[in-house]
């Protein structure tokens, strides 16, 4: 089977949402806030589609910081199928964001996780991503 990646916009809503619902496993979806998400150009949608099935997808940021133009891109979140992991389909959804933040001429491109998921860290290494500090860590606040 052939595997696309495609840049999801507002003609996309119906990949879209089995994106949001079945990839990523997000419910409720609140449709005005995907199709906000859609016509922004400074969000990314990403979806790996076999056979007109979503099979993967990332979603993430371009950012712009106060003192450049040129933005920092967020990789925020991927999830691949159960039944097609380890098949190259986060690896080649990771490598077109990558190269979207190339073709927006991106200072970085950086993505959070945990050294406790080597399958993410094997995957962002894969790619090229790397750690810069051995202490780097996280902090957030929640509900």
């Amino acid at each position: 089977m052939a595997m696309t990646i495609l840049r999801a916009g507002p003609a996309d809503f119906d990949l879209a949402c089995e994106a949001v619902l079945e990839v990523h496993r997000r419910s409720p979806l609140d449709a005005v806030a995907l199709v906000e998400f859609l016509v922004d150009p400074t969000r990314y949608l990403l979806l790996a589609i076999e056979d007109g099935y979503v099979v993967g997808s990332l979603n993430g940021y371009a950012l712009q910081p106060p003192h450049r133009r040129d933005p920092r891109f967020l990789l925020y979140e991927i999830d691949v199928r159960p039944d097609r992991q380890r098949r190259g389909i986060g690896k080649a959804l990771v490598e077109r964001f990558i190269a979207e933040a190339r073709t927006a001429r991106a200072l970085e491109v950086w993505v959070l996780t945990n050294r406790s998921n080597p399958a993410a860290m094997a995957l962002y290494a894969s790619c090229g991503l790397r750690t810069e500090n051995a202490n780097d860590v996280m902090s957030r606040a929640s509900d």
